[in-house]
């Protein structure tokens, strides 16, 4: 298994809380599943997931009429607390970036925890906070 391209990534760090009314297994789910991807995370677009160490997934983000490509691999999968995969977009000048995704129980919620690491500048810091914001929003929205 090939890890993190440290050299690669920029030096730009995000990390943003939610809280779901959901088991850890159904939030999981929500990203690992194509067809629960394909309506929240690719907005309606394309989505192709092979969630296991290095299997790779494709998402075809439909924004204002364009489709957006982003994709990667996944690092660790370990069902249901932890998410970490390669993110590779536009947005990232076509760059790895990670993101690791924290699943914590607790009682009947799931807190959730996004950090988004290798980001090349600020700008795009920035737009990915306001993406993955709207994006875990959306979240919240279709799993309660």
């Amino acid at each position: 298994m090939i890890g993190r391209n440290e050299s690669a990534m920029g030096p730009f760090r995000i990390s943003l809380p939610r809280t779901y009314d959901a088991s850890p297994e159904r939030v999981f789910r929500a990203w690992t599943d194509a067809n629960s991807a394909r309506t929240w995370l690719a907005m309606g677009g394309d989505a192709s997931i092979d969630p296991r160490p290095d299997g790779l997934f494709y998402l075809g983000m439909s924004w204002n009429g364009q489709i957006r490509p982003h994709y990667g691999r996944y690092l660790r999968v370990e069902s249901p607390r932890l998410l970490e995969f390669t993110w590779v977009s536009e947005s990232t000048y076509g760059k790895e970036s990670v993101v690791t995704i924290e699943f914590t129980p607790r009682g009947k919620q799931t807190e959730l925890r996004l950090t988004h690491e290798g980001l090349p500048d600020e700008k795009q810091a920035t737009g990915h906070t306001e993406g993955w914001t709207h994006f875990l929003d959306t979240l919240v929205e279709r799993i309660g």
